[in-house]
């Protein structure tokens, strides 16, 4: 039998505190935001007022934020201490959470929501970059299973939640969200010490201090690569988070209670299974993992398309947790193989560009298409770009893979 405490104790003492701070502050939050995420698009067009058209490029306005401050963030990160650069932004989407519970016009609640995603540039990169510098390589992939994992945690509790809070009073998520973010901040700066910068980052007569734009665009060619071969995957999550709750809201009659649960369902498999994925795959190749996940994607994507069945929706979200677990974990950990040491921020911040990329004009345009058509042709063109785009990355990641070999953990 299974000595659980003694696991427990073994894999506590494995990780640094980093990585645990890390575990509760995204299932803090995950918890608080997912309460109002499944239901944002409608939360802006009925409490608030808008079109559709409107309501989606608010939606794209986090993103495109993201866009403009994303290089800028990359090198901030690379040149001051993580940490520092952690608080500063946590204590950035707190407020603007803060501010989003009273918000009530279109304007101000666009404004705090530039300035939630000028917070999230700089902390995503800042912190992926610092547990890139403090765990080792063979235990990255696990180590970003674990933070995905308790992201589930929260996943998989939040949106049946939501239903509730956004029946009675959708403005609560948001000061929950603000005060799940306060408790994180006080985590980081209680728990969490300073990483040594990357020496050659440090050094005042080296290129790679200047900014990014100065760099050779030879030295940004891989992480620019993966970023536009990511988009299709990241078309199709900003469909789903969008433009499905119209599509089910058009299909479904009790369509709120169906993307609750399949949100719970997604989190709660993710919180069962991803750790599990990643240890049992991640001694295969990566372009087998990652270009894998786009054909899971594309069924999930046809599923969305042509089922209305809650049944078969829910049965689809094992193919939609096995896309999500055995490929974007492994893609994290891959572009912090490729990274040089002293350019990891920049690093992240370009491949995580395609993130924004697709929630500034994904939204917008897909809503283009469903309402000149409907549901089942848009995912079904997201389908096809998944197809092809899963096509261009095992083509690229083969040519890597021949000519830099990386050595498979495990």
């Amino acid at each position: 039998m299974i000595n659980l405490p003694s696991r427990l104790r073994t894999m506590f003492a494995v990780y640094p505190p980093l990585l645990w701070v890390r575990l509760f502050g995204e299932t803090l939050t995950t918890l608080s935001s997912t309460m109002i995420a499944p239901f944002l698009v409608l939360y802006l067009s009925e409490n608030i007022g808008s079109s559709i058209f409107m309501t989606m490029l608010i939606i794209g306005l986090q993103p495109f934020s993201e866009i403009l401050i994303t290089l800028f963030a990359g090198g901030v990160t690379d040149r001051y201490r993580r940490k520092t650069v952690m608080l500063v932004s946590l204590l950035m989407q707190g407020f603007a959470m803060l501010g989003m519970a009273w918000a009530d016009s279109m304007l101000v609640f666009a404004l705090l929501y530039v300035v939630n995603g000028a917070g999230r540039s700089f902390f995503i990169p800042a912190s992926r970059a610092m547990l890139a510098d403090t765990i080792p390589a063979k235990q990255l992939s696990s180590a970003f299973a674990l933070l995905n994992t308790s992201s589930s945690i929260g996943a998989a509790i939040g949106p049946l939640v939501g239903v509730l809070i956004y029946q009675q009073n959708p403005a609560l998520a948001f000061l929950l969200t603000a005060a799940s973010l306060l408790l994180y901040t006080l985590a980081v700066w209680w728990k969490v010490p300073h990483s040594e910068q990357p020496t050659v980052a440090m050094e005042s007569d080296t290129p790679r201090t200047r900014s990014p734009l100065s760099l050779s665009l030879h030295a940004y060619r891989p992480a620019i690569a993966i970023m536009l071969l990511s988009l299709p995957i990241s078309l199709f999550y900003a469909q789903t988070e969008t433009n499905l709750q119209l599509h089910l809201k058009d299909t479904l009659p009790q369509y709120l209670q169906t993307l609750a649960t399949l949100a719970a369902v997604k989190g709660t498999l993710l919180l069962l299974f991803e750790f599990l994925l990643i240890r049992w795959t991640q001694h295969l190749p990566p372009r087998l993992l990652i270009t894998g996940s786009y054909l899971c994607f594309v069924g999930v994507a046809l599923g969305y398309a042509f089922l209305d069945h809650v049944p078969f929706l829910i049965a689809l979200q094992i193919l939609f947790v096995l896309g999500e677990s055995i490929g974007l974990t492994h893609l994290l950990t891959y572009v912090s193989r490729i990274a040089p040491p002293s350019m990891r921020g920049r690093y992240y911040a370009i491949t995580g560009t395609h993130w924004d990329i697709s929630r500034m004009c994904g939204p917008f345009l897909g809503s283009l298409v469903l309402i000149q058509y409907n549901g089942t042709v848009l995912f079904s063109i997201v389908a096809v770009i998944l197809l092809i785009g899963g096509g261009a990355m095992h083509l690229y990641l083969s040519k890597k893979e021949t000519a830099f070999p990386l050595e498979q953990e495990g």
